[in-house]
């Protein structure tokens, strides 16, 4: 047979490489054009989810608000009245899991993002930190569905309790777009470190399971960040999620502006987590269709 001359196959060749970084600007050039892929790939994970579920993504909502009963019921139980009203504890509950839920999603599915992608790492060559970005797309898509639910969730208590401390609409409610892009920057870092880990370890998604629940029992979500008193407010900022899910609680649910340390914090955990996530996952990339 006549040979195209004009064709030129691209061989890729697999071998193991030791940890190290490839030229960052091309990288991260390549990584922002094909942005794109990530989204789509985010769409159709999305649509293949809930693909054979009746209910379909009305468990996106149902699923958090009717485990925010639960630990409600569980909370108000174990430590009944108070100084803090039953609406206002309500209100917590509700938006912390709504908030750790993006968190978690953006890790959990991040984490299985290559392996699960093996195919795909092998027949194409791409930045592969494309795989936990688009599980970080995913969840935040599946997050949004949550924010009516919850505001809705605020004014039936105005309405039903207005003696109750429920904030009214102020300015310190444009906060939320820097909470939520911090939330999934941090999100986003750790499924870095826990994909890389993943293809080493198998294991670690299931370790992850675990790892998430206690990680939620030690944030401010079944307790109010000013329940903390003395040393024990340590627990906000050594908690990649502590200072976000902080400033979650007193923006929708004081309807208060948050102070420099709160926002110090969520930068710098959005950073932390991006900078040593994206350090671990790039430097050994190279060496992941080796290993799946």
């Amino acid at each position: 047979m006549p040979v195209n001359e004009g064709f030129v196959p691209k061989i890729q060749v697999f071998e193991p490489h030791r940890a190290s970084l490839p030229p960052l600007i091309p990288y991260l050039k390549e990584f922002w054009t094909r942005r794109a892929f990530a989204s789509e790939l985010a769409r159709f994970g999305d649509k293949a989810e809930y693909l054979d579920s009746r209910l379909g993504k009305v468990w996106l909502v149902l699923n958090p608000l009717l485990l925010g009963m639960v630990y409600y019921l569980v909370v108000t139980i174990i430590r009944p009245g108070g100084s803090v009203s039953g609406m206002t504890r309500l209100d917590h509950l509700l938006i912390g899991l709504f908030t750790f839920y993006f968190a978690q999603n953006c890790v959990t599915a991040g984490a299985l993002s290559i392996t699960s992608g093996g195919r795909l790492i092998l027949n194409q060559a791409f930045p592969r930190a494309l795989l936990p970005f688009s599980s970080a797309i995913q969840a935040f898509q599946q997050f949004l569905p949550t924010i009516p639910v919850y505001i809705f969730v605020l004014l039936a208590g105005k309405w039903a309790y207005p003696t109750t401390i429920v904030p009214g609409w102020t300015w310190n409610f444009l906060w939320i777009p820097f909470i939520l892009i911090c939330t999934g920057l941090t999100g986003f870092g750790l499924a870095l470190v826990f994909a890389t880990l993943n293809v080493y370890f198998r294991d670690t998604t299931k370790l992850l399971t675990y790892i998430t629940r206690i990680w939620m029992y030690l944030s401010p979500v079944l307790w109010l960040p000013s329940s903390l008193r003395g040393n024990m407010k340590i627990l906000l900022w050594i908690n990649p999620l502590g200072p976000v899910l902080n400033a979650t609680s007193r923006v929708w649910v004081s309807g208060e502006s948050l102070t420099q340390p709160v926002v110090l914090g969520c930068i710098l955990w959005a950073v932390a987590s991006i900078v040593i996530g994206g350090y671990f996952f790039i430097s050994r990339e190279r060496d992941f269709a080796i290993r799946l």
